[in-house]
């Protein structure tokens, strides 16, 4: 009975949470690499729902018996939500000319992504010092992160080339996405894989904002409608990069 009551084993607890902020999409629309594709233009809002699940007890306790794993990592759950509108930039709508050039600056499209994933978050601070509030030096708590998920996505094309009806004449696109193997905009579930860095930084007792910045690589290229298949150009899935804020709240 003495052996029992020094140490107290960790539990479970809970977190909920909300993001926003900015999603700058990397696919067939833009050339890669070009600033104004990915800074400027391509861009749209992104939102989540977040659940988060921590190894351990916030509550300090002289007898807390917990591990390493428990004290640095903690999994996200989350449902997430981003959508851009999409057109060509960089050099080549600027010097192309004739038909061609007048067909790639008409196209335009859109994206809507649904994501559903985990992530698991090594954070550098000890969750339980930082979560306990018992240091008031101790305000920031920076993280990594690394997840999967499965994504549902929802492409529009459009083009005001001629009549616009590019689903009955696909000469009416650019050449290299002219075939109903290049372009459909088709809904499609594929899986990505995420990478981020983040920090946490307190808030209240039982609250925390964060700012994150994840890298999301889904495995398709048809996010945007798009894909030139026999483009040697045509190298890389679509990608995302979501720049978002938060708040989290502690349930227990």
């Amino acid at each position: 009975m003495s052996s029992y009551s020094q140490r107290v084993r960790s539990k479970r607890t809970h977190e909920i949470g909300i993001a926003y902020g900015v999603s700058s999409f990397t696919t067939d629309y833009g050339q890669r690499g070009d600033r104004s594709s990915n800074e400027a233009g391509n861009l749209g809002p992104g939102i989540g729902i977040i659940h988060y699940l921590t190894f351990t007890d916030y509550r300090y306790r002289w007898n807390h018996q917990t591990s390493y794993f428990a004290e640095h990592f903690r999994l996200r759950n989350e449902v997430s939500y981003h959508q851009a509108e999409l057109d060509h930039f960089g050099k080549w709508i600027r010097i192309i000319g004739g038909t061609n050039g007048e067909k790639l600056r008409a196209m335009h499209g859109k994206t809507r992504t649904w994501h559903l994933g985990s992530h698991l978050e090594y954070h550098f601070v000890d969750i339980n010092d930082f979560g306990s509030r018992r240091d008031p030096n101790l305000k920031w708590s920076p993280y990594v992160s690394m997840g999967a998920g499965v994504n549902f996505y929802n492409p529009d094309i459009e083009t005001t080339y001629g009549d616009g009806n590019w689903k009955d004449d696909y000469s009416l696109l650019f050449p290299k996405w002219a075939g109903p193997d290049r372009a459909r905009d088709s809904k499609g579930i594929t899986m990505s894989a995420t990478l981020a860095l983040g920090t946490r930084r307190k808030l209240g007792e039982y609250s925390d904002i964060f700012i994150e910045n994840r890298h999301q690589y889904f495995f398709s290229n048809w996010i945007d409608g798009l894909n030139a298949r026999d483009d040697a150009a045509n190298k890389f899935v679509d990608w995302l990069i979501w720049f978002h804020v938060g708040y989290i709240y502690y349930l227990n």
